[in-house]
Parts: structure tokens; C-alpha cells; sequence
């Protein structure tokens, strides 16, 4: 199979992201500074606006897309149990933002950011458990991401704050250990509902196969 070509307005749009994360740190992540950042790219008004027509919305998503492929890839490198690829994941995200740190702490503050926000964690969580090779289709799929969303939204709420990288290894350790709890009583719980009998024959009204 071919590899896909990289569309145009991808291309301007890692441009764009490149340019937004030198700058925010200064200007914030207002449209002025996307004017800037667009200019500083190279782009024209139309290739900007073909590469985020939604704005710093777009150039935030795509970041945050970033991030959930380092997070990925961090998973897939490793050979370790589940719970240490997990945590590979997490740290591989949070190794992603830690490189533009200001510029992160700016977008947290960003309007545009409560709309981006969201989708990065979930495209994070969602990229490590499919690194995990997770082949859940049903409750168990949104639960496992819903999960570790929680725990990077926490993880990421704790590295805001502090630079004390033992203390944000140690709240991470934390949370995902609730993680695998969850997870532990999940099966159980799975379990224990398999060896139930079935309502309906307690009750008579299962009808026999003629």
C-alpha cells in the first residue's frame, strides 16, 4: 500500500502550531498572536485560514493531537507490564507539553482551550489504551479512556503547578493505581454477574428454544 500524502493544509497547520507555541509563552493565545504566528510561518491569509479555519481552537487541537501520538508511541516502545506502560504513556504525554511548559500554562488560561481541552485528554487516553492493544467494544471501551482522562487531567492539573518532577511521578503513580483498582473490581464484577443466574429463569419466563 501507498503512504498517504500529506495534505497541504496539514503542512500549514504544523507550520502554524510551531510558530503559536514560540509566541504563546509571550502573547498568549489571542488571534493577534495567531496573525503573528501565521506570518512567522510563512503563510498567507488564506493559507492560514485553510489550515485552522476555526482559529486557535485548531491550532490547539492539533497540539494536543501531538501530544496523544508521543503519548502512543511512548506505549508502544515499551516491553514492560501494563500498569509501567501506562505510566510510559503518561510520562510520553506529559514529556510532549513539558517543552513548550509556558506555552501550555497560557492555553490552560485560554477560552479557546475549554473547547480543546477536553478532546487532547481524550485523544491521549485513547491513543495509550490503543497502544495497549485495547480491543473492548462496548461500556468497557469509554470507561477505560473516561478513567485515564481523569488521571491526566489530574496529572496535568499537579504539573501545572509544580516543576518538582518526583512529586508529579508520585501523583501519577497514584492515580493510576486507581486506575488499575478500577479495572481489577470491573472484572470482578464481570465475573461475579457471569455465575448469576438468569432472572428470567428464576422467574419462568424464558421461553425454550421449540
Amino acid at each position: 500500500m501507498e503512504a498517504q500524502e500529506t495534505a497541504p493544509s496539514d503542512l500549514f497547520l504544523d507550520r502554524l502550531v510551531d510558530a503559536m507555541l514560540a509566541l504563546a509563552p509571550d502573547s498568549g493565545w489571542t488571534q493577534a498572536s495567531l496573525d503573528k504566528a501565521a506570518a512567522k510561518a510563512g503563510l498567507s491569509t488564506g493559507q492560514a485560514l485553510l489550515a485552522a479555519p476555526n482559529g486557535i481552537a485548531d491550532v490547539l487541537e492539533a497540539f494536543g493531537m501531538r501530544a496523544a501520538r508521543a503519548a502512543g508511541d511512548a506505549v508502544a516502545a515499551s516491553t514492560a507490564k501494563v500498569r509501567d506502560k501506562v505510566r510510559a504513556g503518561a510520562k510520553g504525554w506529559l514529556a510532549a507539553l513539558d517543552a513548550h511548559k509556558l506555552a501550555v500554562k497560557r492555553a490552560a488560561s485560554s477560552p479557546a482551550n475549554l473547547l480543546t481541552g477536553p478532546k487532547g485528554l481524550w485523544a491521549a487516553a485513547d491513543a495509550i489504551w490503543s497502544a495497549l492493544g485495547d480491543k473492548s467494544t462496548d461500556y468497557n471501551w469509554y470507561t477505560k479512556r473516561m478513567t485515564l482522562v481523569a488521571v491526566l487531567g489530574s496529572t496535568l492539573a499537579a504539573w501545572i503547578g509544580t516543576d518538582d518532577e518526583a512529586e508529579i511521578d508520585a501523583f501519577l503513580d497514584r492515580r493510576i493505581e486507581n486506575v488499575m483498582q478500577f479495572e481489577k473490581v470491573k472484572a470482578q464484577a464481570k465475573d461475579a454477574f457471569a455465575n448469576f443466574p438468569d432472572p428470567l429463569d428464576i422467574l419462568g419466563k424464558r421461553k425454550s428454544a421449540p
